[in-house]
Order: structure tokens, then C-alpha cells, then sequence
């Protein structure tokens, strides 16, 4: 509130918990994020991504937050699709490609909230390669060759979801 010269009485936060619509939403729909990151962390240059685009299913809306925690988070991880159209040379593509998604982590099969329980409800202890998408497709516009790499599941989705 200092620096932006606004009185700490006049400043306002606004929340939404992964139990709520918004708070659902909002999770949801970082899918191209957790990629972007999951790329940043294994070193790739993000310079070469010239566009990007991702979906994730909308989970049931969820009673209490640390289950809405748990379906956001396994709507990305097991059911979010990622499109990046980047540029450069092919090799790179095939060999990072397989490091981004989900699937790449010895950890990916398994809902987020049994995983989250066995690491003590704490999010550093989980394999951080895990939080991806499930599915990221790499278009190469300097070649126009494509890649998919990871696996959407259903299954795990119906599974968490109680479906």
C-alpha cells in the first residue's frame, strides 16, 4: 500500500478459494502457464515460443477447499492439453518435449490429493516436474514438423472426481 500510495484501509483483496467457481477457474485455466514453467526450468529459451494456447476440464465444483485443491490441480496434471508454437531446430524439440508433461514425473498416475496426503500436505516434498499438463503438442514453425508428448487420463480424472 506504500509504495502505490494507497491508504492500507483502502487496499482490498480479493480471494477465491479452489472451492469456489472463480477459484476453480482461475487454477484451471494456468495450463499454458505450468507448462511455460516446467520449459523456464529445464532451460529452454522461452524467446522461441511464438504463441500458445491450452484447455483443462472444469472440475466439480468442490465442498471444502483442499479437496477443490486436489481437482484443480488433477485437471491440468491429468486431463489439461497444451499447444505451443515455437520456432528452431528440431533436436531440441525431441529431446525436451518428453520432460514437459505431467507423465514425465515418476509420480504422475496417482490423484494429486494421495500424493499431496503421502508428502504431508506439502506441495515442496511432490516432484516439481509434475506440475504440467497432461498433453503438450510443440508445432515447429521453422520446420513444420509437430510433436505430442504426455497422455490425457480419464481415468485418474474419474477417480479424483468420484465419478
Amino acid at each position: 500500500a506504500e509504495k502505490t500510495n494507497v491508504d492500507p484501509q483502502d487496499v482490498v483483496l480479493a480471494v477465491a478459494p479452489a472451492s469456489s467457481l472463480a477459484g476453480s477457474i482461475q487454477v484451471v485455466a494456468r495450463s499454458v502457464e505450468t507448462a511455460l514453467h516446467q520449459l523456464h526450468e529445464l532451460g529452454f529459451d522461452l524467446s522461441r515460443i511464438e504463441s500458445a494456447t491450452g484447455t483443462a476440464p472444469l472440475p466439480p465444483i468442490a465442498a471444502d477447499p483442499l479437496t477443490g485443491i486436489g481437482w484443480t490441480n488433477d485437471a491440468i496434471l491429468y486431463g489439461g492439453r497444451v499447444q505451443l508454437w515455437v520456432t528452431g531446430d528440431d533436436e531440441s524439440l525431441q529431446e525436451i518435449g518428453p520432460q514437459i508433461p505431467a507423465n514425465s514425473s515418476e509420480e504422475f498416475g496417482k490423484p494429486f490429493m494421495e500424493l499431496f496426503e503421502a508428502a504431508g500436505r506439502d506441495f515442496y516434498k511432490l516432484d516439481p516436474s509434475l506440475f504440467s499438463p497432461a498433453e503438450v503438442t510443440l508445432y515447429n514453425l521453422t520446420t513444420g514438423r509437430t510433436w505430442k508428448f504426455g497422455e490425457v487420463r480419464p481415468d485418474v480424472l474419474q477417480q479424483s472426481f468420484g465419478w
